[in-house]
């Protein structure tokens, strides 16, 4: 009798095995992908640059879902691409929501883009978007905060000198600068405006 309750408790014990096996598994992906989102979540920070009105600090607009763009205002294709997708995207939301919104295109070729070029550059997409930059060691120190890269290419024979290889990536940050979510400029244009609406809630 002893020997077949055994026999059957040794039985359970090795299908429970695999169910242990499962939740200890899950339990810790989830510690880990917590322990990433932290991670991801030290990247960011408020900041004060200058634009053509002066200087703007993130922190001095309370509320506002801010829309991080690094890039120049001679990109040949990208950054206008970018921009025309966080354009078209803010002109999908109501009203309400849009002034709610802050687009910020930061000039990572501060040599060449002055302030009044940035400021004409950037209100040609949309009124909602405003260009900031600062002097080269700022703007360094500042993308690196946000995990964002860049570097100068040199082009041979040609009127412009140099172009900037750069990532492309839309910061979602409060006015704390912490970043709420990140959208690859890779992604389908519909996913910049998914992931305002997920924010503005």
């Amino acid at each position: 009798m002893l020997n077949s309750f055994k026999k059957h408790f040794f039985k359970a014990f090795l299908m429970l095995l695999p169910v242990v096996a499962l939740v200890a598994g899950m339990e810790m992906y989830q510690k880990y992908q917590m322990k990433t989102s932290a991670k991801v979540m030290q990247i960011g920070g408020d900041f004060t640059l200058r634009s053509a009105d002066g200087p703007f600090t993130l922190s001095d607009y309370p509320d506002k879902l801010n829309v991080i763009y690094f890039g120049y205002t001679q990109c040949p294709d990208i950054c206008p691409t970018s921009l025309s997708v966080m354009a078209h995207a803010f002109k999908q939301l109501p009203q309400e929501q849009l002034t709610q919104l802050q687009g910020i295109l930061i000039s990572v070729d501060p040599e060449r883009d002055s302030l009044q070029h940035l400021k004409s550059y950037t209100q040609f997409f949309h009124s909602q978007i405003i260009g900031l930059t600062d002097n080269p060691e700022k703007i360094l120190a500042l993308s690196k905060k946000y995990g964002a890269f860049y570097q100068k290419a040199q082009i041979d024979n040609s009127a412009m000198g140099y172009t900037i290889d750069h990532t492309s990536v839309f910061y979602l940050t409060n006015d704390k600068g912490e970043v709420l979510e990140t959208v690859n400029h890779s992604a389908s244009p519909d996913a910049l405006l998914d992931a305002l609406k997920r924010q503005l809630r």
